[in-house]
């Protein structure tokens, strides 16, 4: 069976309207999770409370936070950890680190990626965190960096679970220090309204492995069972969109 979930922010929630993210209607059209947009920079997504309250109980859900390299790691760490009502409520999956910024800005590369990961885990010790980012910038920004990377240094983030982004109907390639991908974004183009958004497209995400490694990795928590659910999702959005030799990896609403 394919467990697929959407990832989610503002841009899925129309300000101008009282209607948020239906996230029963979202399960009701397949979906086994939902990871919901924190913030970016010093600023938290404005769906982010909304969303997170109403998705407790009915999805698995995770938190993503847009790392940004023109703000000090620490101070970024600290509002991600600032945006939760309830701050024993951080999610049933991993916060998910998204390294994709292009900013340019004093705070970027791999080492600030490590503080920033290191300060969450120091204010909030036990934490789950995973890495989303894309093959080519990832290798770009370690391996492949002038500055260049440890192997101790790289082999620090194989701990976390990988979130990888390749829009094509094949799968993604793996970039060092990881053996798989944990979550596989495949599209931006997934039919925004069958699954409970206002926009039209919303980003899909595939997880790798059966019913039990799922269980295993979402955790316990109390789903509302839900009638008339869809058991199987099929690929059907997958389209054709990244080009290995492009210079944009890859497009996230930021």
């Amino acid at each position: 069976m394919t467990i697929i979930g959407p990832d989610v922010s503002f841009y899925q929630d129309k300000p101008d309207t009282p209607k948020g993210i239906d996230f029963a209607m979202m399960k009701a059209a397949g979906a086994r999770f939902a990871i919901i947009r924190a913030g970016q920079n010093l600023w938290e997504d404005r769906a982010f409370d909304e969303s997170w309250r109403n998705s407790k109980g009915v999805l698995p859900r995770g938190s993503y936070w847009f790392y940004d390299s023109r703000v000090d790691p620490k101070f970024q760490a600290k509002k991600w950890l600032q945006c939760f009502e309830d701050i024993n409520d951080l999610g049933e999956l991993p916060m998910w680190c998204d390294f994709e910024d292009a900013y340019g800005g004093p705070f970027g590369g791999w080492r600030n990626w490590y503080n920033f990961m290191e300060e969450l885990k120091t204010l909030r010790p036990g934490v789950r965190l995973g890495i989303y980012t894309g093959y080519y910038y990832w290798r770009e920004n370690t391996v492949a960096s002038p500055k260049g990377i440890s192997a101790a240094s790289l082999n620090y983030f194989k701990q976390y679970p990988l979130w990888v982004a390749a829009y094509n109907s094949v799968g993604p390639s793996v970039p060092e220090p990881w053996d798989e991908w944990t979550l596989w974004q495949y599209t931006d183009n997934g039919d925004g309204t069958e699954y409970g958004v206002e926009s039209l497209n919303i980003d899909l995400n595939w997880f790798y492995g059966d019913e039990a490694a799922f269980e295993a990795f979402a955790g316990k928590m109390p789903v509302i069972d839900l009638p008339n659910a869809k058991p199987v999702v099929t690929l059907k959005h997958a389209s054709l969109r990244m080009s290995d030799n492009s210079n944009i990896y890859f497009r996230r609403s930021e």
